[in-house]
């Protein structure tokens, strides 16, 4: 496997994690491929570090995008 291949998935699965979820669940199951394994786990856990990344985002978006409404008085 080439290297911008896994560059590649790696930025799938980043911007896209339904993509590296996907990809990572059916290759760490190839018991043959050794280096498909470890690169369907990588993507697997770049998938969830985004998915987490993008709901701490959401939510101190949303937290920032109402404080103002607290903050000034009636």
């Amino acid at each position: 496997m080439s290297g911008g291949l896994k560059a590649l998935l790696y930025i799938l699965s980043f911007f896209i994690p339904i993509v590296g979820l996907i990809i990572g669940i059916i290759w760490m199951n190839d018991q043959q491929d050794l280096e498909k394994k470890i690169t369907g786990r990588t993507c697997l856990i770049i998938s969830i570090v985004s998915m987490v990344f993008s709901c701490i985002c959401w939510i101190a978006l949303s937290t920032f995008s109402i404080a103002p409404t607290f903050m000034t008085g009636y």
